[in-house]
């Protein structure tokens, strides 16, 4: 067998060398151990608590309702019948304007309390100018009615009289009365369509009581016609008519055509 390496100490061990051992430094030298720092204690933060942000507030459409119907109510209050009407408006103002001010009340969702307060007494005035003007009105109408309601029936009872030829109702005595100053004098008088004559001078008087006293009378003068003794044209001539000792009718004439006309309806 041949040996292909010509030099064998190629493959002698080599020695390995010794490694020192590492010198401590002195002790004074050494650095000094440090105990790794603790880090401080941190206070504990405070959690601010999460706040919703405030949702808007919106004018209260109850309020702004109520104070228009208040309002309304208000201008139509004086206004005869119409103010029916307005006491409907300011009892739906009211109604209205309580629902409003509790949706405005401190934590409600609407705003706009003192509208909805004005409202509400606005609504409460209109309702009792209401009720005044229509305690007022029916007063009034209720005096009109009456005083028609009396004047009709006065109106018939005189129409009944009439047709019962009564004038001076619950009368006791009647006086007829005449004066000529010069000559004689033509009377006629009477009631309920019929007449009497009389042929007079001077004073002439007539007194009738009972029920009589109550009816139509009438009474007219004028001087007797003569053909031989012409009346002078300074003749006066006059008639009365007296009820229970009240004048009711009185008239004169002067001259020779002198005609004199009284009635009891000349009272009237």
């Amino acid at each position: 067998m041949t040996n292909n390496n010509p030099n064998p100490q190629q493959f002698q061990p080599q020695p390995v060398p010794q490694q020192q051992p590492a010198q401590q430094p002195p002790f004074a030298q050494q650095p000094h151990f440090q105990q790794p720092q603790q880090p401080a204690p941190q206070q504990p933060m405070m959690q601010q608590p999460y706040r919703q942000p405030a949702e808007e507030k919106h004018m209260s459409a109850l309020g702004i309702t109520a104070f228009v119907l208040g309002v309304i109510a208000l201008v139509l209050s004086w206004i005869p019948i119409v103010n029916n009407v307005a006491f409907a408006f300011a009892i739906a103002g009211i109604i209205f304007g309580c629902f409003a001010l509790y949706a405005t009340r401190k934590n409600g969702k609407k705003k706009g309390r003192g509208l909805v307060i004005a409202a509400v007494i606005i609504s409460l005035i209109s309702g009792g100018v209401v009720l005044y003007t229509q305690s007022v009105y029916g007063a009034a109408v209720d005096s009109v009615s009456k005083s028609m309601d009396e004047t009709s029936k006065q109106i018939q009872h005189d129409s009944d009289n009439y047709d019962k030829g009564i004038v001076n109702e619950g009368a006791k005595e009647l006086k007829l009365q005449v004066t000529i100053s010069n000559g004689n004098a033509e009377v006629t008088y009477g009631k309920g369509g019929g007449s009497s004559n009389e042929t007079v001078s001077g004073q002439w008087e007539k007194t009738i009581t009972g029920d009589d006293a109550q009816k139509d009378w009438t009474l007219s003068a004028y001087p007797s016609f003569d053909i031989d003794n012409q009346t002078p044209a300074d003749t006066q001539v006059t008639c009365t008519i007296t009820v229970d000792g009240k004048q009711v009718s009185h008239q004169e004439a002067t001259g020779d055509n002198a005609n004199v006309y009284c009635s009891v309806y000349d009272k009237q």
